[in-house]
């Protein structure tokens, strides 16, 4: 069954319409014309699909003489609804005219104006049941007949008393009373006579017909069972009778119905009730019983009658359509209904949800769009309410949080589907808020390295060309990093499992082929730790024990050999341990992918970026040369304007420096040829140096430096400077002109921490979990330019020296950046 509910196509509601169970026709005219008729209809008619256009007499001719048809007129003329029960209705089935008994209704359906616009006409044959009752009715009557013979035998017992006392009377009237006793007697004879054949009657038909009857006597020992009771529970009369029937009983009603069958048998009245009872084939059967009490024409009470139906089907079916709304009620689309004007109808949960709502009545359609977006969605309404359909993205709001959210917004007509009126407005809507920020991250990306362009533009023609070069490979190096991604998504992969006990490898058959084993062959852990090139052995080898052991997800990158060609390929393997209710191992399973052209691209990508950064420096350095010269020159000849002029190219080509060194690194840090080259040195002198280089490029805020740093460490001088530094910057960017920014040092666990605070923007805390990764930046309206690899780096450069470096920091409250290395 599809997760997610859309509305049928005419063709597909007319298939619905002839299989539903309930035999349903549509009929106008006062000639009852046939417009259309379900399977179920056409089955009790005894007629095919060619009735379909004729009147009601022309179709089936033996309903002349019947009162249907003026039925049907009078529904017609009078907009009347016309039922009956247990109703006869003779029909030539196969060629015969038999009698049938149904429970059936003639609906008048009219439009707005009041005008009888079809008939609806639905019918239940209702033969077998009538046939029951009548049965029912009939063991009824062997009871009362009993009851009336037991009367009359003692009306016979006082009469031969008052014969006896009277003796000499009856001596004097002997030959009356002869005639009287022989009158007597053939009353009796035909009495007792009647009665058998009653009891032979009710037999007949209780033994004739499917339904479970039983009779039970004054004590509620039972006395009958029919042979469907036999039948279903593959048990004898006797077994029944000895209350046999008792332990069949599903155990969770069997405690509920007996009580009612013994709190019945105290009051002496009628009772029904449901259980299930196990079959002959090992099923539960659902049963619906009804018990009748029978009593003598004194009043005595004999006991009950009573009898089952087999419901099981009626509980399925219930239990489907159950399932089918639950299905409805928990999909996670955004579903609903509205009026032509839009006042909602109904929502599912997840609507709900998304809106903040508690209910949806007396609302519309608009009360979900978020407020600045109304008036486009007027406009989309207007626009589905002329074509019928419509496809937009849109934002909805949660009312709660006032927070706005993108769908999809898919509407269209629901129809009548006899009249084809349009009755109601649907929506099923995908929340597309995910796509929409990530299209607005990749918008503000590009806005951000418009706005670089600009600012190197101003050092000269051939730098900032060779800038936009740059960008632009960098630009096509990023996109096909994401088609690479999305290509090993898409495939290139399998899958694989561990039991956590035996150690077994289950594997598809790519990774088996990947690594060189044959299809046939299990996949054993010598057979992989083979394939995995030597240098990753380990790490592999450590990674697995930690997640069996520990449970924690892996994720790992390693080169293999193929066993088979011997040839070498990157894989990725990705895997987590699923565990039972009680946090046992189940499985270690996860994806294997061949990364082996990511991995390349990422090398040349690098080695690129490497060499451009690299051929960049060197008309870099020139163009600084030739600004420093300019510079001197300036002042010589106090020309303010040139010498103002040459400040901003030369903070341009700062500017240049520091990114053209963060690629070099970047690309130096991810071929494994950046170098910790460690050194003692005291760390005061160091955070000393780079506040005064920040004070001759910015002197706009007020730097301090604690007492606490002196301190001797071990690590490597200049890339310790350069993460210093480049959080110093940063804290200069985003904080206002004139603030204070604090540098200051603690000494804990043979670790110093360094810490940076200024009194800037803030960060928030999604921004503050992502800060360190590569190219990173934080989207919002006070973005500085750049390209998010100086905290990247750092924290390579931290990581590099056993250190640890984080972010604390609120919303316009200002930052703290920490650091840690070791001393020793």
């Amino acid at each position: 069954m599809s997760k997610s509910p859309h509305l049928l196509s005419n063709e597909q509601l007319i298939e619905v319409f002839n299989l539903t169970p309930t035999a349903t026709a549509i009929h106008v005219g006062e000639t009852a014309v046939i417009q259309n008729a379900n399977n179920a209809m056409l089955e009790i008619w005894g007629k095919d699909k060619s009735v379909i256009g004729k009147s009601l007499e022309e179709a089936l001719p033996e309903l002349k003489g019947q009162p249907f048809v003026e039925m049907f007129r009078r529904v017609w003329n009078e907009g009347l609804i016309i039922s009956g029960k247990d109703t006869a209705a003779d029909l030539e089935i196969a060629g015969k005219v038999q009698t049938f008994y149904f429970d059936f209704e003639y609906r008048a359906i009219k439009n707005d104006a009041g005008e009888t616009i079809c008939i609806l006409h639905t019918a239940v044959d209702v033969t077998e049941r009538f046939l029951k009752q009548e049965a029912i009715e009939m063991a009824q009557e062997k009871a009362l007949a009993l009851q009336r013979e037991q009367a009359l035998n003692e009306e016979l017992a006082a009469t031969n008393e008052e014969l006896v006392a009277t003796n000499e009377e009856l001596q004097e009237t002997q030959e009356a009373l002869s005639v009287l006793n022989s009158e007597l007697e053939d009353r009796v004879e035909t009495r007792v006579k009647e009665l058998m054949e009653s009891e032979e009657r009710f037999k007949n038909m209780a033994e004739a017909t499917d339904i479970f009857i039983a009779v039970g006597d004054e004590q509620g020992n039972g006395t009958y069972f029919n042979s469907t009771w036999t039948e279903l529970t593959a048990r004898s009369m006797q077994d029944l009778l000895a209350f046999g029937w008792a332990d069949l009983l599903h155990p969770d009603d069997r405690q509920n119905y007996i009580n009612i069958y013994l709190s019945a048998l105290e009051s002496q009245k009628e009772f029904t009730g449901e259980f299930r009872i196990l079959a002959k084939d090992g099923n539960y059967h659902w049963l619906l019983a009804k018990g009748s009490p029978r009593f003598r024409a004194d009043g005595a009470f004999l006991g009950y009658i009573s009898s089952c139906i087999d419901i099981t089907d009626r509980k399925l079916y219930e239990l489907e359509r159950q399932n089918l709304n639950s299905l409805i009620e928990a999909s996670a689309e955004f579903i609903g209904l509205s009026d032509l004007k839009g006042n909602i109808e109904y929502l599912n949960p997840s609507a709900m949800s998304k809106l903040g709502w508690a209910t949806y009545n007396n609302r519309t359609m608009m009360d979900c769009v978020y407020p600045e977006d109304r008036t486009q969605a007027e406009n989309i309404f207007e626009e589905l309410i002329s074509k019928g359909n419509v496809s937009y993205e849109i934002r909805f709001w949660n009312e709660q949080t006032e927070i706005p959210f993108w769908i999809d917004w898919n509407g269209f007509f629901i129809k009548d589907a006899l009249s084809n009126e349009v009755i109601a407005l649907a929506t099923v809507s995908s929340d597309i808020t995910e796509r929409k920020l990530y299209q607005e991250e990749l918008q503000a990306i590009n806005e951000d390295l418009a706005l670089s362009n600009e600012e190197l533009a101003t050092t000269n023609e051939e730098l900032a060309q060779t800038h936009d070069d740059l960008i632009q490979y960098i630009n096509k190096l990023s996109e096909s990093d994401e088609k690479l991604r999305q290509a090993i998504d898409t495939g290139k992969m399998g899958t694989w499992s561990i039991n956590p006990v035996t150690i077994e490898i289950t594997a598809s058959p790519f990774v088996k082929e990947t690594l060189g084993i044959a299809i046939d062959e299990p996949a054993t852990m010598e057979k992989v730790m083979e394939a995995v090139n030597p240098k990753y052995r380990g790490m592999l080898t450590e990674a697995l024990t930690n997640a069996l052991e520990n449970y924690t997800p892996s994720e790992n990158e390693y080169l293999i050999n193929n066993l088979i060609t011997g040839e070498e390929k990157w894989v990725r393997a990705t895997g987590r341990v699923f565990l039972d209710k009680e946090g046992n191992p189940l499985e270690y399973s996860g994806l294997f992918m061949d990364i082996t052209e990511r991995k390349l691209d990422e090398l040349r990508k690098n080695d690129f970026i490497g060499m451009v950064s690299h051929e960049l420096k060197t008309p870099l350095t020139a163009i600084n040369g030739f600004v420093q010269v300019l510079q001197r020159k300036a002042k010589l000849a106090d020309d303010a304007y040139a010498a103002n002029a040459l400040d901003k190219a030369a903070n341009q080509v700062r500017k240049m420096t520091t990114m053209i060194n963060g690629f070099l690194n970047v690309s130096r840090l991810e071929s494994g040829k950046i170098l910790i080259e460690k050194s003692t040195f005291k760390l005061d002198e160091l955070l000393k140096e780079a506040i005064d280089e920040t004070y001759i490029s910015q002197s706009t805020h007020l730097v301090n430096l604690a007492n606490n740093c002196d301190v001797e460490v071990f690590a490597d001088r200049d890339k310790i400077g350069n993460v210093i530094s480049n959080l110093i910057s940063n804290a200069h960017k985003y904080s206002a002109n004139g603030s204070r920014i604090d540098v200051s040092c603690a000494i804990k666990n043979g670790e110093v921490i360094v810490a940076i605070k200024d009194e800037g923007i803030g960060i928030n805390t999604d921004d503050a979990n992502k800060l360190f990764e590569r190219y990173y930046r934080v989207k919002g309206n006070h973005t500085i330019s750049g390209f998010g690899i100086g905290l990247y780096l750092s924290a390579e450069i931290i990581y590099r020296h056993n250190g640890k470096i984080w972010v604390e920091s609120e919303l316009d409250k200002g930052s703290t950046f920490y650091f840690t290395i070791p001393i020793n």
